[in-house]
């Protein structure tokens, strides 16, 4: 059974009518790591955020920017968007995902929901053509992996 940890945060996103940071952040926290390993620890991400930056990221920097602390216009701006770019990096997404709003924050987000549905239901790859999907389509994609299968014959 797929989890729905993912989807329920979507979910409560697009309730909001914004994905904020930390919502973003939690995003990868959640999203990005191999479906047998657990999700990666603040401190390994604030070492690794570090390295790209050449100076010493917290893992309470994290903390703070994943509690929700920076959320907000003012929050946000409060955040050095080099943080961002290499917190983005360690993930290996673009920077672009944590410093974007509005729509295209929210494909990014729903690709991300994507990716982890099909990680969590062992999909081992899939065949889109052309970058443009209709959201409407992924949605119903990423509903239809959350059903029951049918036993096997």
């Amino acid at each position: 059974m797929v989890s729905t940890e993912v989807t329920e945060m979507t979910n409560d996103a697009q309730a909001n009518g914004s994905l904020t940071l930390s919502h973003k952040i939690n995003r990868l926290f959640a999203v990005v790591h191999p479906r047998s390993a657990p999700e990666r620890s603040n401190a390994t991400v604030a070492a690794q955020a570090g390295d790209y930056l050449r100076r010493t990221v917290t893992a309470s920097q994290l903390e703070r920017l994943r509690s929700g602390e920076f959320d907000g216009e003012k929050g946000s701006a409060a955040v050095e968007p080099d943080l961002l770019a290499a917190i983005a990096q360690s993930f290996g997404v673009a920077a672009d995902y944590l410093t974007t709003t509005g729509p295209a924050a929210a494909a990014i987000d729903r690709e991300l929901e994507l990716l982890a549905t099909m990680r969590d239901a062992n999909v081992s790859s899939i065949a889109l053509r052309g970058s443009n999907v209709d959201q409407s389509i992924l949605a119903r994609i990423i509903e239809s992996t959350d059903r029951p299968v049918p036993p096997s014959r």
